[in-house]
């Protein structure tokens, strides 16, 4: 029995309500630049412009989104026809992986992502394919570094550690970060190698502090938390009593910057991880390594070359962190509209 298009529309997801993240990909992957020049006018010129403007009409959820929406449905009837007849999301993963490697992958995206059973993990699947063949046509030299970032637990990390110069280029790269008022309300305590048996008493005793009946496991792990790393580094937060620099923003400061050192350090070719833990907030481990008032310890930061590399990292989508905010009156507007 042919399925009727319009009914079956009427139970996919909308184009408006995708995200602006999966909205860029449809509208860069799924229509010709001279649909959307015939959909949404556009001031400037060339095709990330076009793109930019199709995407903010589609966010909007207005008449410009309807008729997207409808001229991706009327291209692609086909791709969602023959989606509309599976049943569970291993046959939608089974039709894309297919798809992906074809020329129908354009078509298939669109039906996937507006299909009634895709779930958040198929959705990011497909997204990360698609941008992913993307950037292997205009590749963005620095982007991939960023979005490839992830951590690295010490028993990862190896010989040989950051050299000196390295080391200072990333504090640099820290000191690079946003920083209302010149504050720098951080600072960067490094451990070397001859002082790394002090540090590793000191953490044994934290632990016996703290659990008294610790296991002579629990107590080698605490010193090896020490010794472990390649490099290793306390990373300190000192927010300034400011009066136009509250402190909320000296600690988004100081995460900015301790963000910047671990880019840095993936950069140079090495791993990082920060790993803080209740030794932080001893006050005696605060005290041993000389914190003044007003000052915490945010975590230690290892760094080395990365021996064993890691799982892959699972990501939430662009969209579970993005919104996009208008004005209550438009709101009630966009609802009559859209309105049957």
């Amino acid at each position: 029995m042919p399925i009727d298009l319009p009914t079956a529309a009427s139970r996919r997801n909308h184009l408006s309500r995708l995200g602006r993240h999966l909205q860029r990909s449809v509208l860069a992957t799924c229509l010709p630049a001279e649909t959307l020049e015939a959909l949404v006018p556009c001031a400037g010129s060339g095709r990330s412009t076009l793109i930019a403007a199709a995407s903010a009409a589609a966010a909007a959820a207005g008449p410009r989104a309807d008729a997207l929406d409808a001229a991706l449905n009327a291209r692609h009837q086909a791709a969602i026809r023959r989606l509309e007849g599976e049943s569970d999301c291993d046959s939608l993963r089974a039709c894309w992986i297919e798809a992906a490697r074809s020329p129908a992958m354009p078509a298939t995206y669109w039906a996937l992502l507006t299909h009634p059973l895709a779930d958040r993990t198929l959705r990011h699947l497909a997204f990360g394919d698609v941008e992913m063949l993307r950037q292997a046509a205009e590749p963005v030299p620095s982007l991939p570094l960023l979005l490839e970032r992830r951590s690295v637990a010490p028993r990862r990390l190896g010989a040989p550690a950051p050299a000196a110069d390295q080391i200072d280029l990333m504090v640099q790269a820290a000191l690079a970060a946003p920083d209302h008022g010149r504050l720098r309300p951080w600072r960067v305590i490094e451990f070397g190698a001859d002082c790394r048996a002090a540090l590793a008493d000191l953490f044994e005793r934290e632990k016996r502090r703290r659990d008294p009946l610790a296991s002579a496991a629990d107590l080698r792990k605490a010193r090896e938390h020490a010794l472990q790393p390649p490099c290793l580094l306390g990373f300190v937060v000192c927010a300034r009593p400011r009066k136009r620099v509250p402190e909320r923003e000296q600690l988004l400061a100081a995460g900015a910057a301790l963000g910047n050192l671990l880019n840095a350090a993936q950069a140079l070719g090495f791993g990082a991880i920060v790993l803080s833990g209740d030794r932080c907030f001893d006050p005696q481990v605060a005290a041993e390594l000389r914190l003044a008032d007003g000052e915490f310890l945010a975590g230690f930061v290892s760094i080395g070359s990365v021996l064993q590399t890691p799982p892959e990292a699972t990501r939430p989508l662009a969209q579970d962190a993005w919104s996009c905010w208008y004005p209550m009156q438009h709101a009630a507007a966009s609802s009559t509209e859209n309105a049957p």
